[in-house]
């Protein structure tokens, strides 16, 4: 798909998260009673075009799940894409 002119890598990182005392593989839920989506709405909300925020917690269709943090990165990498694109016919970059 690339071809030849990527390069090896030189070193991997490989999360341990599921083990972590802090996280202990954690995910978000909502609590009876929350205003879901609204709250992932809400958990999601870009800041001023500069700050995103992306995973399971922001997607309001498939939270606590791979595909919910999947979905909400194509989506988040999608926003991002438009800002830097405007910036640069703004700012001729």
């Amino acid at each position: 798909m690339y071809g030849d002119k990527i390069p090896k890598p030189t070193k991997t990182l490989i999360s341990r998260w599921g083990t972590d005392p802090f996280s202990l593989g954690a995910y978000s839920y909502s609590v009876v009673g929350s205003k879901q989506p609204d709250d992932r709405l809400a958990i999601g909300a870009t800041v001023a075009n500069k700050l995103f925020f992306a995973g399971e917690a922001t997607s309001q269709n498939y939270p606590s799940t791979v595909t919910g943090a999947h979905l909400s990165g194509l989506e988040v990498a999608n926003k991002v894409s438009q800002v830097v694109e405007f910036g640069r016919e703004r700012f001729k970059l």
